[in-house]
């Protein structure tokens, strides 16, 4: 099949959420939500010189649909895009903003900036989440070229925008992980604190929280840990996590399960 053509008048523009629309490829809405696999929880914390994301694998509907979800991904070289909620619908939702993104790129021959990509997301979160039953709620963070500082954004149900200037949670361990990011939190924060702090939240997250995946030793399954700096989006490799893990499990186990009055 040849690429599609249009006359002037029926051009759809640069964005393929608004293709999909005008030319019926939209999924069409369930009837009930709740029988959809739900992923949960991401956390996104900045540091000095960028951001660190990391999340739990789990997808949960009634019982453990999947262990191993990615629900982190490069928008582009510098952004990472997360999401909670219905988790086929947030992966569909993620592709859809990867191809729009690089999108504009070809036709205007420039970067969208990265608060113009946040932007850019709310009325697609809007249009999704008051108009089906399927709602997903997204995380972005990336390195600002611009600015030359990492960024956090996140959104309500009804896709309003909000930039975090320390951390962002999402999914349904959030106040188990914001707790954690709230008492470890410093302005000053580095990377390798940034991580061991992001882990921990995770941590916390999946130990209290039975929609969130914590990490799986038996299986070899860890959360996923990335990080968007200049250097642009880099993910940790599973032995890096799965080491930064144990530490903290041994840690517990040593304790009784006991934080022991020390937050790390």
């Amino acid at each position: 099949m040849g690429l599609p053509l249009f006359s002037a008048h029926d051009d759809p523009g640069p964005s393929f959420f608004h293709y999909a629309e005008t030319t019926g490829l939209s999924v069409a809405p369930l009837g009930v939500g709740a029988s959809s696999p739900h992923a949960t929880t991401v956390i996104a914390v900045r540091y000095n010189q960028g951001v660190v994301m990391v999340g739990d694998r789990q997808a949960t509907g009634n019982y453990i649909a999947s262990r191993d979800v990615r629900k982190i991904e490069p928008a582009d070289r510098f952004t990472a895009l997360a999401i909670s909620g219905t988790a086929a619908r947030g992966m569909e939702f993620i592709r859809m903003a990867q191809l729009s993104f690089e999108h504009y790129e070809k036709m205007t021959d420039t970067a969208l900036s990265l608060e113009g990509k946040a932007n850019y997301l709310s009325p697609i979160i809007q249009l999704n989440n008051l108009s089906t039953p399927l709602m997903v709620l997204p995380l972005l963070a990336g390195w600002d070229t611009s600015h030359k500082v990492g960024r956090i954004f996140e959104y309500d149900g009804a896709g309003g925008c909000y930039e975090r200037f320390d951390f962002a949670t999402i999914g349904s361990g959030s106040p188990f992980a914001a707790s954690t990011l709230r008492l470890g939190y410093s302005a000053d924060i580095e990377l390798e604190g940034a991580l061991d702090l992001g882990a921990l939240a995770i941590y916390e997250a999946g130990d209290n929280d039975p929609s969130t995946g914590g990490p799986d030793f038996v299986r070899n399954i860890y959360p996923m840990m990335v990080t968007v700096s200049s250097e642009g989006f880099v993910e940790l490799s599973n032995d890096d996590v799965a080491n930064r893990f144990r530490v903290i499990n041994e840690r517990r186990t040593q304790s009784g399960g006991v934080a022991g009055g020390s937050l790390r």
